[in-house]
């Protein structure tokens, strides 16, 4: 992969958490003093990981406490989209809390597929709060045939 087009894809990643950031700006009004209207109100973003093997690509996503049924998997067109919501079940009911860090709310990733993934092929499991998305290499790329060219030697070559 050529300098140039991993800039590219690494500016076009960018804009896209921006664009993320952005449409989530309206949980900023939210009462700073009120945790757990802002636990109720928020946006988060589950951190990703991509990785690739010798026959796929995996992406791997933290959400913790997040069930199946709350996730949404598609891919359209060449675009797979990744959606779901964390809810906010307080442990405590009438108590004040003074503190709640963890972030609630919906999130919504989405990726551009490669033409090396083979979309038909894509299998998701969630265990211990990781979603893993196995996306397969295709064996050919659609369109393009892989031909081996054999190397023919002189004689001075061959020894």
């Amino acid at each position: 992969m050529t300098r140039q087009h991993r800039l590219v894809r690494d500016l076009a990643a960018i804009e896209q958490q921006l664009s993320q950031l952005l449409r989530s700006a309206n949980t900023l009004s939210v009462d700073p003093g009120d945790p757990v209207a802002r636990a109720r109100k928020s946006t988060w973003v589950p951190p990703i990981d991509i990785y690739e093997t010798s026959d796929a690509f995996v992406l791997s996503a933290e959400v913790p406490g997040v069930k199946s049924t709350d996730i949404d998997i598609k891919v359209i067109g060449k675009v797979l989209y990744l959606r779901g919501e964390r809810r906010w079940e307080p442990e405590a009911h009438h108590e004040l809390y003074h503190r709640l860090e963890s972030s609630y709310g919906k999130f919504e990733r989405s990726f551009t597929l490669s033409e090396l993934i083979d979309d038909s092929g894509i299998v998701a499991d969630l265990d211990r709060g990781v979603l893993r998305l196995t996306l397969p290499k295709r064996s050919e790329r659609t369109g393009h045939k892989v031909q081996e060219i054999p190397i023919i030697t002189g004689k001075a070559d061959q020894t």
